[in-house]
């Protein structure tokens, strides 16, 4: 057998064990449905869980029938990212028979058509209690769900939830038999995906009161995830209740052998394995924990100074690419270099993407994430989807794509029409140069060309008169925040608004947590992405192929070979102290105990300790 043949051999030997366990779960899933049994599948990072997640709705689609009776009757899928919900869609062929959408999403989809109900649960809200100016009744007011900022107008009779409201309110409706019952009549089986992050009590509630019934219809909850991951506080962490069937991937296939082996170390009672094609791997780690400058305070917990941390992780960086990563190539090229396309770089905070990449003062300008980053701020979702695409289209000469993202319909009936589209989109390009975020809104605000502005202008006018225009809001505490972020945002300069914007489309090396998951075209054996450096100013975690923090997400390995290593890692150090404005760093690097890793190797590293 040639070298050729038994290669073939091997990678098809490795796909075949992975589609094997795939398989295993996807039957166990679709026995539990069929047996009307909730089920929980638990997997660590890399095992696969999305995959099972979408090859069990596949399998569902192939025979709808069975599992939808009801033409009517959808499959919802509930995830905590729009990235996630996209996924989804795509992999499923957007086919009307799968509901996907995130957890407030899927909660309004439920709530919404009882208004009635829900004004009525809205007054027992302690959130509320302020803004209901000693009422005891909303009767006769609408309410809605659409900006996340809580609100009550009482000259309007109108009531706006937040987005911590619908997880409170669901669990009210979930406690009803009958409510269950309606929800499984739209929704027969409903999918979690990362239930871990489920907000606290709607699982106990989905899942309905325990010894109740089984008579009374209630939806079948798939949930999949892994409680080690969990992000946020206040939410559901593990599922533990009898009516639930564990389920449980352990194959990494995204990881080295020397990866896995700390991973199983760390988390005994969930072993995983690795893929048969996987390599030995190494771990190194650095940290900055011998730092003697002045670390920062309140919710930065200890971090260390911003430049300090902005240094550190530029040094380790090019010293793993020096000395850990380095190979010479047959033409001579460094293959650190040559795999510097590929490397990602996680952060573990938004906070220090933004410093990083220079868009402090956008970051600083909000006192959510989710509001730049998520685009929930309509001003954002103007300048991200809007008007930076339309601008991109004009640049490459495709007015109609241009018109279409502006929703601009109308044809260019003149001349003149056209003279004033150009003067307009020239003069844009040249505010959003050298301009703050004020100068191109204004411009926009102000052009008659274009009408799309409704919620960006109503967000304008509120700030400029906010007497007028809102009497409540002037006392509303959060009304006051809100009109400060928009002055806040209006000074930005442009220029960091488009660092936001080039971050975003992937065309930077660093990434979140929700945003490093690598996405191959088979999900079995180790890609060709080169490595992830994890990174958070108080804890920057170094990692190269394969590598996973307990709570979050990484790349898949490269292939190739690499030296092995045990838990914990020992070997020589070498230290590397440097000058900061706040003190000297030395900077620890510890390689595995049998040399330095190969360019296929993992490295795991800390500029903290966890």
């Amino acid at each position: 057998m040639t070298a050729r043949h038994e290669e073939l051999a091997k990678a098809k030997h490795v796909v075949t064990v992975a589609e094997s366990e795939a398989q295993t779960v996807r039957k166990t899933i679709l026995t539990a449905l069929r047996e009307g049994s909730h089920f929980k599948l638990e997997a660590g990072a890399g095992a696969g869980k999305t995959s099972s997640l979408i090859e069990a709705l596949q399998s569902i689609l192939a025979d709808r029938d069975r599992y939808l009776p009801r033409r009517d009757q959808r499959v919802a899928c509930v995830t905590y990212t729009n990235v996630a919900r996209d996924e989804i869609i795509n992999r499923t062929d957007g086919s009307p028979s799968i509901f996907a959408d995130t957890i407030h999403g899927f909660l309004w989809q439920l709530l919404s058509p009882f208004p009635k109900y829900l004004l009525r649960y809205v007054v027992d809200l302690d959130a509320m209690e302020s803004r209901l100016e000693g009422r005891t009744s909303l009767d006769g007011y609408t309410v809605d769900y659409s900006t996340g900022y809580r609100k009550v107008d009482h000259d309007t009779l109108h009531v706006q939830l937040a987005h911590d409201d619908l997880p409170t309110l669901a669990c009210k409706f979930f406690a009803l038999p009958k409510f269950r019952a309606l929800a499984a009549d739209q929704f027969p089986i409903v999918f979690v995906d990362e239930y871990q992050d489920t907000p606290a009590g709607l699982v106990e509630a989905m899942l309905g009161t325990p010894g109740e019934a089984t008579t009374i219809s209630r939806p079948l909850c798939g949930f999949f995830g892994d409680h080690w991951q969990q992000i946020y506080d206040k939410v559901c962490g593990t599922i533990d209740d009898p009516r639930v069937k564990p389920i449980v991937r352990r194959r990494n296939r995204r990881s080295q052998r020397a990866v896995v082996d700390l991973l199983n170390a760390m988390r005994p009672e969930l072993e995983q394995t690795t893929s048969p094609g996987a390599g030995a791997g190494s771990i190194a780690i650095y940290h900055t924990n011998d730092w003697v400058g002045t670390r920062l305070t309140h919710h930065r917990k200890g971090q260390i100074g911003w430049d300090a941390a902005h240094a550190a992780r530029s040094w380790a960086l090019e010293d793993a690419r020096r000395r850990l990563w380095t190979t010479e190539m047959p033409d001579g090229l460094d293959r650190a270099r040559a795999a510097a396309p590929s490397t990602k770089i996680l952060m573990l905070t938004h906070e220090t993407i933004a410093g990083e990449l220079g868009y402090q003062r956008l970051h600083q300008a909000f006192r959510r994430n989710e509001s730049y980053v998520k685009k929930e701020d309509h001003v954002m979702a103007f300048f991200l989807d809007v008007l930076e695409p339309a601008l991109l289209h004009h640049r490459n000469k495709r007015y109609g794509a241009m018109f279409n993202v502006l929703g601009h319909r109308s044809l260019l009936t003149s001349p003149a029409d056209k003279h004033a589209w150009a003067a307009l989109l020239n003069e844009l390009e040249r505010i959003r140069e050298d301009g703050t975020v004020g100068d191109v809104l204004d411009l926009c605000l102000s052009q008659q060309l274009y009408d799309g502005l409704g919620k960006v202008r109503e967000r304008h006018r509120k700030f400029v008169s906010p007497v007028n225009s809102d009497s409540q809001a002037e006392s509303d505490d959060k009304a006051k925040a809100r009109a400060e972020e928009y002055e806040a945002l209006r000074a930005v300069p442009y220029a960091q608004l488009l660092a936001l914007h080039d971050h975003l489309g992937g065309g930077t090396p660093f990434a979140t947590q929700h945003g490093v998951k690598a996405r191959s075209s088979t999900g079995s054996s180790p890609s060709s992405v080169r490595g992830t450096l994890a990174s958070r100013s108080p804890r920057c975690w170094r990692t190269s192929p394969g590598v996973t923090n307990c709570r979050g997400r990484s790349r898949k390995p490269s292939s190739g070979r690499g030296t092995s290593s045990t838990w914990p890692v020992r070997g020589p150090k070498s230290t590397w102290p440097f000058s900061s404005p706040r003190g000297s760093i030395p900077l620890r690097s510890t390689p595995s105990k049998n040399g330095w890793a190969t360019p296929g190797s993992s490295l795991c590293g800390s500029m903290e300790t966890l």
